[in-house]
């Protein structure tokens, strides 16, 4: 699809400084009250996305997103995104599409939105955990995904039928970067979410709050991001923020912690409370996306054929059951030869004792064996170091690239709270082993 304008480049979403366009592989959670302006903001995102020719995709329980197909005065068209759904759609959603939409979506490399609305939870986290399987799996350029209501995914209790959803979108999260996806989780509670999967969340963006259980989460995500900034501050201005305003707190990928004054959407906002007339979906005239929605029922309405078809066929007769196995024989059998074995190691061990006997063992003479390869100066250092440093410099020598504070506590099995890690890196950076500054690296 074109994008709508010339100059590509950076997101503008209302930023002192705009966000780079490698946001589209980052991980984001937006954190607000109902009409404090969550949904908001990420729509604003995800016309940036648009602008700049990265696809995205929703997934929108609350039946919201449709908007973005209107312009801002809810009549002229907006931008030419599919909708799955039922009422504001353009394909009907049913829960086994989950695979599909994720090929087409990468095939094809268009924007869309899931609206899973009026269906069943557990309809919708199996739609979910399929599409978010087969697009981790397969996907090869830039996308982003916004999933509204994420508690609903991944929640911070998880049991029962809901681990299998959870564990499909929390991998999506923690490894969808190394398959040029990014995430943003829209939530109005910060400690529903699953605290696992909000600490592996780049940037913040918060706005006006006033649960008192959530300053527990918000504060773990700063200790897990040993995030600077001032949090009495940034907690205390939470419950009277301006629809629309509120901070952006990003550590290691923006390096910005500040207020911010989310722009206008240039495409429709539902805001339920206020509509008080039916708006209609336009008609897209777009060949790509007509073509797309075309080809996607044509391709469903094939696979129900053949569906329909297999159940009429008749079943193969079953297999003749293989004749049962012998445990009592094989067990007997096993046991014989561990006897005969021990046998014969007795009698070696005779034969080497006469050996030692006769040569005096005292004598023999082994040749030893390095223990490692390493260069004398590189062995000198290492040994050192001590236990903590160490595992965490040998941690690094295999990611030249460096590590995110999060990485490394996460590859070298130390607590991003302890401080092990603190005075391990302090010791490698006194020593000159390891850079200063995130993502740290190896120097020599």
């Amino acid at each position: 699809m074109s994008a709508g304008r010339e100059s590509l480049g950076d997101l503008k979403i209302g930023l002192k400084k705009n966000i780079p366009l490698n946001a589209a592989t980052k991980t984001f959670a937006i954190l607000a009250k109902r009409g404090a302006g969550k949904t908001y903001t990420a729509a604003v995102l995800a016309e940036e996305f648009y602008t700049n020719n990265i696809p995205f995709v929703v997934i929108d329980p609350i039946d919201v997103w449709w908007g973005l197909r209107l312009s801002s005065n809810g009549k002229d068209k907006g931008l030419p995104i599919v909708v799955f759904g039922k009422e504001h759609s353009d394909i009907p959603l049913t829960k086994d599409m989950g695979k599909e939409i994720a090929q087409a979506v990468v095939k094809e490399n268009i924007s869309c939105v899931i609206s899973t609305f009026g269906m069943p939870k557990n309809q919708q986290r199996q739609l979910i955990t399929d599409f978010a399987e087969e697009l981790l799996n397969i996907n090869n350029t830039p996308r982003h995904i916004f999933i509204e209501e994420a508690h609903e995914f991944v929640p911070q209790r998880v049991f029962g039928a809901l681990g299998k959803c959870f564990n499909a979108v929390s991998n999506l999260v923690v490894m969808g970067r190394n398959r040029g996806i990014g995430v943003t989780l829209i939530n109005q509670r910060a400690a529903t979410i699953n605290k696992d999967v909000l600490t592996q969340i780049d940037t913040l963006l918060a706005f006006r709050n006033i649960a008192p259980q959530d300053r527990k989460a918000l504060k773990e995500w700063v200790e897990h991001h040993a995030a600077e900034g001032d949090f009495e501050k940034f907690m205390d201005s939470l419950p009277s923020l301006p629809t629309g305003e509120g901070w952006i707190w990003s550590p290691e990928f923006l390096e910005i912690f500040e207020r911010i004054k989310i722009r206008k959407r240039n495409t429709f906002h539902p805001d339920r409370e206020k509509l008080d007339t039916k708006f209609e979906m336009p008609t897209l005239t777009q060949v790509d996306v007509q073509a797309f929605i075309e080809k996607f029922q044509k391709t469903t309405i094939k696979k129900q054929l053949r569906e329909t078809s297999l159940l009429d066929e008749p079943k193969p007769q079953a297999a003749p059951p293989e004749p049962a196995i012998d445990l009592v024989r094989i067990r007997n059998e096993y046991e014989s030869q561990l006897i005969q074995k021990d046998t014969e190691i007795r009698k070696l061990n005779s034969v080497i004792n006469n050996i030692r006997n006769l040569v005096g063992g005292n004598n023999i003479v082994t040749e030893s064996i390095p223990q490692n390869h390493l260069r004398p100066e590189y062995t000198a250092t290492l040994e050192k170091l001590g236990e903590a440093p160490r595992k965490i410099y040998e941690t690094l020598l295999q990611h030249p690239e460096g590590l995110t504070r999060a990485q490394l506590s996460l590859m070298s099995g130390y607590s991003y709270k302890s401080g092990h890690l603190d005075r391990a890196l302090a010791k490698l950076r006194t020593m000159q082993l390891v850079s200063k500054n995130y993502p740290v690296r190896v120097i020599n």
